[in-house]
C-alpha cells in the first residue's frame, strides 16, 4: 500500500489535483482510496468525490491533525483489512499541519506501507499573503514535503510563480518544484509523485 499525503492551505487546488491523480491511478489499474477531512458540517469536496464514484472515507469531528490521529490510524487499518488498496491518498483539511498527521502513522500496524510521499500544494496567487498570515502552517507543510506542486500557473504571473519557487526553496532547499495548470497532463506530474504508478 502506497500512501500519498497532500498538504496545502484552503483553496490551493488540492482537491482538483487529488481527483486527477486518483483517476489516473484508477486508469493504471490501481485500487484507490481517498481519505478526506472536513472541518465544517458539510463536506463539499467529499460529496464531489462521491459523485465521481470514488472510495472516500471521510474523517469527521474536527481536524485530522489534532483530534483525529487515532481515527486516521483505525481508518487505515480498516482500509487495509477490508479493501486492500494499492494507493491511499490522504487530503487533510487546508488548516491541518502535516507534521501531526505523519506522527500518527507509526501507530498504524497493518500491512507495511510500500512508500510514503508528502506533497505540498502552493497557490502562487496567494502565497505571499499566506507566508505573512499563516507562516507556521506554510513552513510546516513545506518542510515535510517530498515534492511541491505550484498550482494555478495558468492564472499566475511569472513573478508570482517565481516567488512560489523561492519560498519553497527557503523552507526546504533543493526540493523539487513542479508547476501545474488546469490543462497539465496528469502523467507529467504524477510520475514525480508516484513513479511506481507507471
Amino acid at each position: 500500500m502506497h500512501l500519498l499525503l497532500f498538504s496545502g492551505f484552503l483553496g490551493s487546488g488540492k482537491t482538483t489535483l487529488v481527483i486527477k491523480l486518483a483517476k489516473f491511478a484508477l486508469e493504471q489499474g490501481k485500487k484507490v482510496a481517498i481519505l478526506v477531512n472536513e472541518i465544517g458540517e458539510v463536506g463539499i469536496d467529499n460529496q464531489l468525490m462521491r459523485q465521481l464514484d470514488m472510495n472516500v472515507w471521510e474523517l469527521l469531528n474536527g481536524c485530522i491533525c489534532c483530534t483525529l490521529t487515532a481515527d486516521l490510524v483505525s481508518t487505515l487499518t480498516q482500509l487495509d483489512r477490508e479493501y486492500s488498496p494499492d494507493v491511499v491518498i490522504v487530503e487533510p483539511s487546508g488548516a491541518a499541519n502535516p507534521t501531526k498527521v505523519l506522527k500518527a502513522l507509526p501507530y498504524y500496524k497493518g500491512t507495511p506501507l510500500e512508500s510514503l510521499n508528502t506533497i505540498a500544494v502552493i497557490d502562487p496567487l496567494r502565497v505571499e499573503m499566506l507566508v505573512e498570515v499563516m507562516n507556521i502552517l506554510i513552513s510546516a507543510s513545506l518542510k515535510q514535503a517530498d515534492l511541491v506542486l505550484v498550482s494555478k500557473c495558468d492564472q499566475a504571473s511569472q513573478e508570482e510563480i517565481a516567488y512560489a519557487h523561492q519560498v519553497s526553496q527557503e523552507y526546504k532547499p533543493n526540493i523539487k518544484v513542479v508547476e501545474v495548470t488546469k490543462d497539465s497532463a496528469v502523467e507529467t506530474w504524477a510520475k514525480e509523485i508516484a513513479p511506481w504508478m507507471n
